[in-house]
C-alpha cells in the first residue's frame, strides 16, 4: 500500500511539475519547426490584450462598444468545441463585435500552416467563413502530414476566394507577422491555453453562451 502511494505522489507531481513549465513557457518549440520558423523574441509582460487595429477580423459591428477577444488553436479540439459559441457572441452579448487572435500552442504541429491558410482566406475578406469551415473539418487535415491540398479544397468550398491568390499567400506565408504578433500578445498576457477568452480587457471563464453572457452582463459598457 506504502508503494503504491508513493507511485501515485510521484505522478501527481511530475504532471504538475509539467503544468507549471508549461505555464512559464508556453511556446517552447520543441519538435514543431512551425513555430521555429516565427519570431518570438519580443515578448513583453502585459495586463491586457491590445486595443482593436487595421488588420484585425472582426464579427459583428465594428463600431459595437464591447469587446470580446478570443486566443484560438485551429489544430486545437476545444477551440473547435468552443467555435460555434464564438460565432454567436455579436447576437447574443449586447452591443459586441468579436476579435480574433492566433495562439497556437507547441503541441499542435500543423497549428500554424492552418493559421497562414486563415489569413490567406482573410486576405480576400473570408476569414470567418474559412474560420468555421476550418473547425468543422479539424478532423479532415489535422493528422495529416502535409495538409496544403486539404486547406486549398476547404478554400475552393467556402465560395468567395480565389483559390491561386490563396495558395500564394498562404505557402508565401504573408499572415506571417500578425501571427507573430498575436502569440507574442498571448505569451506576454501569459496565456496557457486555448481557447481563452477576454471581454472589455477582463479574462473570462470559459462555458456555454449563457455562461459568458452572464460574466458579460457586469462588465457592459
Amino acid at each position: 500500500m506504502k508503494k503504491i502511494i508513493t507511485i501515485v505522489i510521484i505522478v501527481l507531481l511530475a504532471v504538475g511539475f509539467g503544468y507549471f513549465l508549461f505555464k512559464i513557457s508556453p511556446q517552447k518549440t520543441g519538435n514543431n519547426p512551425s513555430l521555429g520558423d516565427l519570431n518570438l523574441s519580443q515578448v513583453k509582460d502585459i495586463k491586457e490584450p491590445r486595443p482593436v487595429e487595421a488588420g484585425d477580423y472582426i464579427l459583428g459591428n465594428p463600431a459595437a462598444a464591447n469587446t470580446l477577444v478570443v486566443y484560438e488553436d485551429f489544430e486545437c479540439p476545444a477551440c473547435a468545441n468552443f467555435s460555434p459559441i464564438v460565432l454567436q457572441v455579436p447576437s447574443q452579448l449586447k452591443d459586441t463585435k468579436v476579435i480574433f487572435r492566433h495562439y497556437p500552442l507547441p503541441q499542435h504541429t500543423l497549428a500554424v500552416p492552418a493559421a497562414y491558410a486563415a489569413e490567406a482566406a482573410g486576405l480576400q475578406g473570408q476569414f470567418w467563413k474559412y474560420y468555421e469551415q476550418l473547425y468543422i473539418r479539424q478532423n479532415e487535415w489535422n493528422n495529416l502530414t502535409d495538409p496544403t491540398q486539404k486547406f486549398i479544397d476547404i478554400a475552393s468550398q467556402v465560395g468567395g476566394i480565389n483559390i491561386d491568390q490563396f495558395k500564394n499567400d498562404m505557402l508565401g506565408k504573408k499572415g506571417k507577422s500578425k501571427i507573430e504578433k498575436d502569440i507574442t500578445e498571448a505569451m506576454g498576457l501569459k496565456i496557457g491555453g486555448t481557447p481563452t477568452i477576454y471581454f472589455n480587457n477582463k479574462l473570462l471563464e470559459l462555458g456555454a453562451i449563457d455562461k459568458i453572457k452572464q460574466q458579460a452582463e457586469k462588465l457592459y459598457k
